[in-house]
């Protein structure tokens, strides 16, 4: 099994028409007696719009449980460097006065299908 590390780009599982939306780790957090954090961001993923058309938008932090990640990655593709906007983003979560929040589930290029189906984890239920 290959170790997450800052640095690494990753295919991911993204609809047909976003092929080239990666996910970019820019950061790996270990805490004792819990899996590692990896901290990521997301080029060229999709963003379903009020009007039902899909643009591309950057995501610049994604904090992902490890096991998370791994269920969302498909291949290792190089290198690259997180997006403007990572490092405000991890200094704003690790600021965070409720606790280090991440994300548990799969990401598939959706922001808002994998929060649903965070919430969903969160109460118990399974979503799509």
């Amino acid at each position: 099994m290959i170790a997450f590390e800052a640095g690494q780009q990753w295919t991911y599982r993204a609809p047909d028409d976003f092929a080239g939306s990666r996910i970019v780790i820019g950061a790996v957090l270990t805490f004792t007696g819990n899996e590692p954090v990896v901290c990521c961001a997301v080029t060229g993923a999709p963003r379903r719009l009020a009007d039902g058309q899909v643009d591309r938008i950057t995501i610049p932090f994604l904090p992902f449980a490890d096991s998370a990640l791994r269920a969302s990655v498909v291949s290792y593709d190089g290198l690259g460097e997180p997006p403007v906007g990572f490092a405000a983003g991890l200094d704003e979560w690790r600021r965070d006065p409720r606790g280090l929040s991440i994300f548990t589930v799969h990401f598939d290029g959706f922001l808002d299908q994998m929060i649903a189906r965070q919430m969903a984890a969160i109460i118990g239920h399974t979503a799509a």
